[in-house]
């Protein structure tokens, strides 16, 4: 009796003395769990060193830089101008109209590439011969390199001896400079882009139609849906989280539009296809203008911020379709 109840007191003792060291949240982690902890913060030390170096220390820096006279081809500072450089970007037209151009540039490019990408990889879920060629031939121009791209479409539009101009020559139509007039320059330049990021957008819109239940597709052909009921009325509202992802990453990425501008037009003709960073790039390394460079690459990261914050709304939104 007297061992029961020594047994029943020490039970006691031991959970109270649980309960209050859970109530007070001190329960010290296990000697495996330290060990854990620590391989842990090791494994993740080298990307988060470069990520600081390459990528933190650098937006810090241009942050800094953004509010100062900063000389970008002597590196002299040129002491701090507050919040000049950015009244100076507002009252700029150039800067106006590079900020004008990207969201026309972001409102053809998107939309297009998805539209394509989306009826491209429908056509190509059908089973049928050579199926995986022309998936792979329409995915080529995304991984080819953008500036040997760019001089092909380049020779392409030439009016002296290009293609497109020696078929209107053949139609009875007067050669047009495509990447030397307005509005065809930039015309030109969405055109190119377009063509080149629908292969990603068709891989992508592929991976989310193959997680459709064929089983929703057989039961709308029995009632009867044409192949175009079918797609509208299935496919497109079941690859909406898709959608979701290809607009915001596609938005992202025709914000840092670059080396096509670069390539193909220059800017030109008399800034018509001048992007944002297209700006950022003459005012940093042609004009110097150090400072204000920063100060539009700034701008450049808010509107980056906002674009990431609508992604993450998208992609974590409660009525996402889910197939069971």
């Amino acid at each position: 009796m007297v061992d029961q109840d020594n047994q029943l007191s020490t039970g006691r003792r031991t959970s109270a003395g649980d309960t209050a060291a859970t109530s007070r949240g001190a329960r010290r982690p296990t000697r495996m769990e330290r060990r854990e902890g620590r391989m842990g913060y090791l494994l993740i030390a080298p990307t988060t060193a470069l990520l600081t170096v390459f990528y933190l220390w650098p937006v810090v820096q241009t942050i800094g830089y953004s509010f100062t006279n900063w000389n970008s081809a002597t590196g002299s500072l040129g002491g701090i101008v507050g919040i000049q450089n950015f009244r100076t970007l507002l009252d700029d037209q150039e800067f106006t109209r590079a900020l004008l151009t990207t969201g026309i540039y972001i409102i053809f490019v998107v939309p297009a590439t998805m539209t394509i990408g989306l009826v491209l990889a429908a056509l190509l879920a059908q089973p049928f011969r050579g199926r995986g060629i022309y998936r792979a031939l329409l995915f080529v121009p995304y991984i080819a390199p953008i500036v040997g791209s760019a001089l092909i479409f380049t020779y392409i539009l030439s009016p002296l001896g290009g293609i497109v101009n020696g078929v209107l020559t053949s139609l009875g139509v007067a050669p047009v400079g495509f990447l030397a007039t307005e509005p065809w320059a930039l015309v030109s330049v969405i055109v190119f882009s377009s063509w080149q990021g629908v292969g990603y957008a068709m891989v992508i819109y592929a991976a989310g139609l193959s997680g459709i239940p064929p089983s929703y597709y057989e039961a709308a052909r029995i009632d009867g849906a044409s192949a175009w009921r079918r797609f509208f009325s299935i496919s497109v509202p079941l690859v909406a989280p898709t959608t979701a992802f290809l607009a915001v990453t596609g938005v992202i990425s025709a914000l840092q539009v670059f080396t096509q501008v670069y390539v193909l037009t220059q800017g030109g003709p008399l800034g018509s296809t001048e992007t944002l960073l297209y700006y950022i790039y003459k005012q940093g390394f042609v004009y110097f203008h150090g400072g204000l460079a920063s100060a539009a690459a700034v701008i450049l990261l808010i509107i980056g911020i906002g674009i990431s914050i609508i992604q993450l709304r998208f992609i974590n939104r409660s009525d996402a379709v889910e197939l069971e």
